[in-house]
């Protein structure tokens, strides 16, 4: 996308992602490392606001 279309868009790319540790085993860090549904809308506000 950023390579073919990068003319096209309106906004920055913007990445929704695990952070870049590596995975913990205990599930309350699994639950904070993963990309959550408030981590996704907080993203696409962000993108909306641009």
């Amino acid at each position: 996308m950023a390579e073919k279309a990068f003319d096209y868009l309106d906004a920055p790319i913007k990445r929704v992602a695990a952070l870049d540790v590596p995975t913990p085993y205990s599930p309350p860090l699994e639950e904070y490392y993963l990309p959550n549904r408030d981590k996704v809308i907080a993203a696409a506000r962000e993108l909306l606001a641009y």
